[in-house]
């Protein structure tokens, strides 16, 4: 299992260095991409200032470190400057930058405040964006319910239920996300060498995220409490302590709750401790071997039934049919055809008949088994089609941040797009090559805690292959690279190299 994650790793992080260097994916006002070739300047450019971070954090870094007396206070001051200044950023942007609540956000907020305020009468008769009831919308869209539920406990907590109020759950999400990956970055540098510097670059210029917290539809506080999760577990596996797994599981069960995506955590987490049985199971120690193994199971059920009682309880509240669902299954036709937007983008063609329709599952499967089909028949196109799909999330860097805060091509974030691509190109294609080189020097020593966030990445990337896709599903798969990429890199021993070189070489002559 290790050697699979570790060849699927370093394919999938070769191809999004190619398609960056490539290529530049455009998402527009109305949602739809445009992807251009990149030309030979700013390919330069994109390089030298990629070059530019890698040296740079690695001359810093060393620089800092050579002084053994103060490094640990340099950087402590370094790293309490630049967060704060994160944290100031994201109050500020959060504040001022307050784009529309619309669609999907809107709903779910007013189901919360209907949880909140126990009146059944006055948002679910309301008409959405779809053209149908919220009630209806709700009974179609379960994830609704449990997301709502979260919010509704914050409402609850503050006694207040004015949507707005809810970006402050984003400003305290991305505080977590930070702190949670400085205690996993801990976690690793009890087993690697650790670049300070590149983890504080890539860590704080990775604007988007604060960018988002406008956005509010659960993405960023389920990313903090999965980081959490993911650093508790390491925590566990290190001490053997049963309290980390319990507070992992409600981690993970409210983060559930809020993005179904965190299925990918789950599953990486679970891969995980089943790695971390099997490596320990030689011992025979039989009890401790039962116990990994209850764990595990408690750690499943744990992170995924309270969102089903949630769910069940409030469709049985509102009377609500359970079996007019939205089909997960146009997700997945979605994934596989052009689309107005882009490969694999949402739909409406597909997505809006399925909303009113659920019973059109079967005539979705057929066409998925005659496109598989057809995908088989034309290798090529078939491969140019998922080429430009996953070029249409991980080279549009600006991962829908922009978009989520303007909703007009003339708006005056417009000229921020340009200048954020190109710095946040060179940000993913940093941590992609750190990452790579890492995980190669490392190939014979790659613990499991870097194993769990390369299996995270791996999982993300290929689900967005087969799952509807967008841009801004992929920074959850982005950040755990974060850790990953500032492990510090072993120096490459020209000597020994030019010594391979020549016996290749003499061996050639010699023929």
């Amino acid at each position: 299992m290790k050697k699979i994650i570790f060849f699927l790793g370093i394919i999938f992080l070769a191809l999004i260095i190619i398609l960056n260097v490539a290529f530049t994916a455009n998402l527009d006002a109305g949602e739809h991409i445009t992807i251009n070739f990149n030309n030979f300047i700013y390919v330069i450019g994109i390089l030298f200032l990629s070059t530019l971070m890698i040296v740079g954090s690695e001359f810093l870094n060393k620089k800092i470190y050579n002084d053994n007396e103060k490094k640990d206070k340099k950087i402590k001051w370094i790293f309490i400057v630049f967060i704060s200044i994160y944290i100031l950023f994201t109050a500020i942007w959060t504040i001022v930058v307050r784009p529309p609540i619309i669609a999907d956000q809107i709903h779910a907020c007013n189901l919360a405040q209907t949880m909140y305020r126990d009146n059944v009468e006055e948002f679910l008769p309301n008409d959405t964006y779809a053209g149908i009831p919220l009630r209806e919308y709700v009974q179609a869209y379960h994830q609704q319910i449990s997301l709502a539920f979260v919010f509704s406990i914050f409402f609850k907590l503050i006694h207040f239920d004015g949507i707005g109020v809810l970006r402050v759950l984003n400003v305290i999400g991305n505080i977590s996300i930070v702190i949670a990956l400085c205690k996993i970055i801990g976690q690793l540098s009890k087993k690697y060498k650790i670049n300070y510097v590149r983890f504080i670059l890539l860590m704080i210029t990775f604007v988007s995220l604060p960018m988002l917290s406008t956005f509010i539809y659960g993405d960023i506080p389920s990313l903090a409490l999965c980081l959490f999760s993911v650093y508790f577990m390491m925590k566990y596996t290190e001490t053997k302590k049963i309290r980390y797994p319990i507070v992992a599981s409600i981690f993970t069960s409210i983060a559930y709750m809020m993005r179904m995506n965190s299925l990918i955590f789950i599953i990486a987490t679970t891969i995980y401790l089943s790695l971390e049985l099997f490596k320990e199971i030689k011992e025979k120690k039989w009890k401790d071997n039962l116990i990994k193994i209850l764990i595990i199971f408690f750690y499943i059920a744990v992170s995924i039934l309270p969102s089903s009682i949630v769910k069940n309880y409030y469709l049985n509240k509102y009377n609500m049919d359970k079996n007019k669902e939205y089909p997960n299954i146009s997700y997945f036709l979605m994934a596989m055809e052009e689309g107005p937007r882009a490969n694999g983008w949402y739909s409406e063609g597909i997505g809006e008949p399925a909303l009113k329709n659920p019973e059109i599952k079967e005539e979705y499967a057929q066409r998925i088994k005659e496109r598989l089909q057809f995908f088989s028949k034309n290798i090529g196109y078939t491969i140019d089609f998922y080429m430009m799909k996953i070029t249409s999330m991980w080279a549009e860097n600006t991962y829908s941040a922009v978009r989520q805060n303007t909703r007009q091509e003339n708006d005056s974030l417009e000229v921020i797009i340009e200048p954020l691509t190109f710095y946040q190109k060179a940000l993913l294609i940093v941590m992609c090559l750190c990452a790579l080189i890492i995980l190669i020097q490392n190939r014979k020593n790659l613990s499991l805690e870097l194993i769990l966030l390369v299996t995270i990445f791996v999982g993300g990337f290929t689900f967005h292959i087969l799952w509807e896709a967008k841009s801004r599903y992929i920074i959850p798969y982005i950040v755990v690279l974060i850790p990953v990429a500032a492990v510090n890199m072993n120096k490459f021993n020209l000597e020994k190299w030019k010594e391979k070189l020549n016996i290749v070489f003499s061996s050639w002559n010699n023929k």
